[in-house]
């Protein structure tokens, strides 16, 4: 990134990584309530809908209810592992793409002219 877009380049980053916080938790939420939702019997996840977690442990085993959320967990991870997998990837296909063809530009820039004259030898 050029100097005089260093700070549109910070902003940048820090717009992504806090709407990759929000959105995260946001879709991982999703899939660990559906999942949930889904594992459990169909009164129960009325209740957890509901907002009535609390209320469920008295109505349901509580092996019933861990194996729901450890279900709803595993799928959180599997998604989150599976996001991570395909970002990897688009980096790894995009970036280096890019890196390449400005590596050849700043080496070609970097070198410098022939000198005119040689260098004076070093005295003491």
């Amino acid at each position: 990134v050029p100097a005089e877009r260093a700070g549109m380049a910070g902003g940048a980053v820090n717009t992504f990584r806090q709407l990759g916080y929000a959105l995260g938790i946001a879709v991982f939420g999703t899939v660990l309530t559906a999942r949930m939702t889904d594992t459990l019997p169909h009164d129960a996840a009325h209740g957890l809908a509901g907002g009535a977690a609390g209320a469920l442990e008295g109505v349901f085993g509580e092996h019933a209810l861990r194996a729901a959320f450890a279900s709803g967990l595993n799928a959180a991870a599997l998604t989150a592992g599976t996001v991570a997998a395909v970002a990897g990837v688009l980096v790894l296909v995009l970036v280096r793409a890019g890196r390449e063809s400005r590596d050849t530009r700043a080496t070609a820039a970097a070198q410098p002219a022939a000198a005119k004259e040689p260098a004076a030898p070093y005295r003491r």
